[in-house]
């Protein structure tokens, strides 16, 4: 299997300025990401996909690729995920003449992502063939579970599921399995992407992970967090717990 990891990396961020190159203690937040996949054999190459010349110099110091510079109009706030990757796949293919099997695609605001989750998402993919994607997920409990959630309508709340009777589901341990992502791994099959506007296709697989492993940074609060997480150990002692 030939296996691309892509670490999409736009300059622009409305929460934390730079962030994907913000010191997270003392290491650039991307640095994270690209460090653990480079230690992955089962990666043949991993690219990161930016419009920034900052942040492509500090990548490839850590040592990812930045075969290009990715064009302004695909890094957009509201670009989506899909015109970034086949900007990549044809690149690779027009330029390195390379066509991956897999496009394992890892954001770099989740830096507590392990190999072993990424060797946990290759093996269920590559052994369940008719699996079109592949996502991370954590169980959605409690004040997370959509059973327990509302939305406005006219100034009142209402249940956000409006058949679902939440009176039944008092307790947390009434409401019935539900899974969130969390976008930590996503591996997704070239074919599926190229021609679907639907890149993860009909049949999703998932792997569940441990929350830790999950956190994301979006604002300040999420990063502080995660400096707070590493300082005091919890994140070496706990990342590979599930």
């Amino acid at each position: 299997m030939r296996n691309v990891a892509l670490i999409p990396a736009r300059a622009g961020s409305k929460t934390i300025a730079k962030k994907n190159i913000k010191l997270l203690n003392g290491i650039p937040l991307i640095a994270y990401t690209i460090k653990t996949a480079l230690k992955n054999p089962r990666i043949n190459k991993v690219i990161v996909s930016t419009d920034d010349e900052g942040i492509a110099g500090i990548a490839k110091e850590y040592g990812a690729e930045v075969p290009f510079l990715r064009p302004v109009k695909l890094a957009q706030d509201k670009t989506p995920d899909r015109p970034v990757i086949l900007h990549t796949l044809t690149w690779l293919k027009e330029n390195e003449q390379f066509e991956p099997d897999l496009l394992i695609y890892l954001r770099p605001t989740s830096p507590f992502k392990t190999n072993q989750i990424i060797d946990e998402c290759l093996n269920k993919i590559e052994n369940e063939k008719h699996l079109t994607s592949l996502r991370t997920v954590n169980i959605a409990e409690g004040t997370d579970h959509p059973y327990w959630m509302f939305k406005n309508e006219n100034n009142s709340l209402k249940p956000f599921i409006s058949d679902i009777e939440i009176s039944k589901y008092y307790q947390r341990q009434l409401l019935p399995t539900c899974y969130k992502l969390n976008g930590v791994v996503d591996i997704l099959k070239p074919n599926i992407v190229n021609n679907n506007e639907n890149i993860f296709g009909n049949n999703i697989g998932f792997v569940e992970i441990n929350r830790l492993n999950a956190i994301d940074i979006d604002d300040e609060l999420d990063f502080n967090f995660a400096e707070f997480l590493i300082q005091k150990n919890w994140i070496h002692k706990k990342r590979d717990y599930k």
